[in-house]
């Protein structure tokens, strides 16, 4: 998989973990805090979303996915993680049935 169908899953992969109930937002990187208002994205090269990395050494390795979450007070962290954790292999699945995957969520903060 190329580096632009890599970035275009973790959109997509980022896309259904917010979606997830409980969840707030993805943790923001450094470069997304620093980033200006005025930055104008570089056509060709997009950044993975901040809170999520995607990586697979070989095809018929494991996908390794670490996916880093803010969840919302009201909610039970333990029970958005595992949602998230279930939202994201059923999206790997339907996306490649074959694959299989590492996923680790981890809620670096409650807002």
């Amino acid at each position: 998989m190329n580096q632009q169908a890599q970035a275009a899953l973790a959109e997509a992969l980022a896309r259904t973990v917010q979606g997830v109930p409980g969840v707030a937002f993805l943790k923001p990187d450094v470069a997304q805090r620093l980033r200006s208002a005025l930055s104008v994205p570089r056509l060709g090269h997009a950044s993975p979303p901040g809170g999520l990395r995607v990586s697979r050494t070989g095809g018929s390795e494991p996908w390794s996915i670490e996916v880093q979450i803010v969840t919302r007070a009201e909610a039970r962290a333990v029970e958005v993680t595992r949602a998230a954790r279930t939202a994201s292999e059923t999206f790997l699945e339907a996306r490649d049935p074959a694959a299989t995957s590492q996923i680790t969520i981890t809620v670096t903060g409650i807002v």
